[in-house]
């Protein structure tokens, strides 16, 4: 399939709307009630599950990734390497989705544009389960968890700075600026939150019992 492909683009990003239309919902307690909360979801939405040039940039975070071994801390690395993990997995994870849909697509034979695609919250469900997406979504879970706890504690260092100056220096020589505004937004926003660990607690709870659910309605359908 072309990522780059106009009618690729067009259902991925209903399918991300719609994931991140869910995260808002279930997450209104939290975006409503405390403070630097509600820049989560667009923070999902622009960086987490950025489309743009996806091949293109899953090659330079490799080189990046590389790159970075030589020149940082090791647990520095180890939470790119994550990072880098998670965008590249949440990829992954939308393009099994949206490849379910656009098979529907051609053999429907309906024509191309947003009001034919019949693209709804359960019908991603329904893929998940028969794309037997589990594993990989509770993968997808706990790496979001712990890129979270990472941006917290990085905006917290009086001298992030510093820390960020030789990883900025890297990714401009293999073109992997893409990672840097990731991080400095997830920092920007985490510099407003009191405490990440009641929200990142809350967030494995919740998408876990979410995904038992989606298991358990669509095994007893079937």
């Amino acid at each position: 399939m072309n990522y780059n492909s106009e009618e690729y683009r067009k259902v991925r990003e209903i399918v991300v709307n719609l994931i991140i239309k869910k995260l808002e919902e279930t997450y209104q307690d939290y975006i409503q009630n405390q403070e630097g909360f509600k820049e989560i979801p667009s923070f999902f939405k622009n960086y987490l599950y950025s489309p743009a040039n996806k091949e293109e940039r899953d090659r330079v975070l490799v080189e990046l990734y590389h790159k970075l071994k030589t020149i940082v801390g090791q647990d520095l690395v180890e939470n790119i390497q994550k990072l880098i993990e998670l965008v590249k997995l949440s990829d992954e994870l939308d393009f099994e989705i949206t490849e379910e849909i656009l098979k529907d697509q051609a053999h429907t034979k309906k024509r191309l544009n947003h009001t034919t695609y019949n693209i709804n919250l359960q019908a991603i469900e329904k893929i998940i389960h028969k794309r037997d997406q589990y594993e990989k979504r509770k993968r997808q879970i706990l790496l979001v968890c712990e890129t979270l706890n990472f941006f917290f504690n990085l905006s917290k260092l009086p001298l992030v700075k510093l820390v960020m100056a030789p990883i900025k220096v890297a990714a401009s020589l293999v073109g992997a600026e893409i990672l840097i505004e990731t991080m400095e937004e997830g920092y920007r926003i985490s510099k407003n939150i009191k405490d990440m660990k009641p929200f990142i607690n809350d967030f494995y709870k919740r998408e876990m019992e979410y995904l038992e659910s989606i298991k358990l309605k669509y095994t007893k359908s079937n």
